[in-house]
């Protein structure tokens, strides 16, 4: 009887983390259209073009012609406890979108930042995911990992399929995982250098 009990209250419990998990993708999915829905009003120039944009071309030994291009999408708000000796306006960072390629291989990411500064999703889409090219889906609260999807290239029916979802990053990913725990601070401090320069 008592084990039936338990096992009840440790599947209350499984259920009640799962809604909770999809409540916050949800709220997460709303906040990354909106922010889709920004940055195609800034292409069709019915809203200021405001974002920092830092371009990197090199011929790569190996590889041959290399481009990178870095986009760090911003909000502005009022700075309430404005002194003389301060900005008027603070900006942070909110969202980022890299583009890269090595030869033929091309590389897409794009990372979302709440209003606090911390990473809320990742989207990766890497041509070298298990030898077939895949995507990656990084869900965080409080800049904490909670839900990942992995999906792979078919290549006979060239789409992505779903090959993993789950609460942890699979350790044949630990690499991919490190690198983007890297880039969310990176883009931060990038973007640190360049308002500072730029606006200070």
């Amino acid at each position: 009887m008592e084990k039936r009990i338990i096992l009840g209250m440790l599947l209350a419990m499984t259920f009640v983390l799962s809604a909770t998990a999809q409540d916050a993708v949800s709220v997460i999915r709303k906040h990354y259209t909106e922010t889709q829905q920004k940055i195609e009003a800034i292409e069709k120039e019915e809203i200021p073009q405001e974002y920092y944009e830092v371009k990197i071309l090199q011929n790569l030994p190996g590889t041959g012609p290399h481009q990178e291009v870095m986009r760090l999408y911003y909000n502005v708000k009022d700075n309430e406890d404005w002194q003389p000796d301060e900005p008027m306006l603070t900006r942070n960072l909110h969202f980022v979108t890299w583009k890269y390629n090595y030869a033929a291989r091309e590389f897409y990411e794009e990372y979302l930042y709440d209003e606090k500064g911390n990473i809320e999703f990742v989207y990766n889409r890497n041509a070298d995911l298990d030898e077939v090219g895949g995507e990656l889906r990084l869900y965080y609260k409080d800049g904490k990992l909670f839900k990942v999807l992995v999906n792979n290239l078919n290549p006979e029916t060239e789409k992505y399929e779903q090959t993993y979802s789950g609460s942890k990053m699979p350790e044949k990913y630990a690499n991919a995982l490190e690198s983007i725990n890297y880039k969310v601070g990176r883009w931060k401090r990038l973007f640190d250098e360049l308002d500072g320069d730029t606006f200070h």
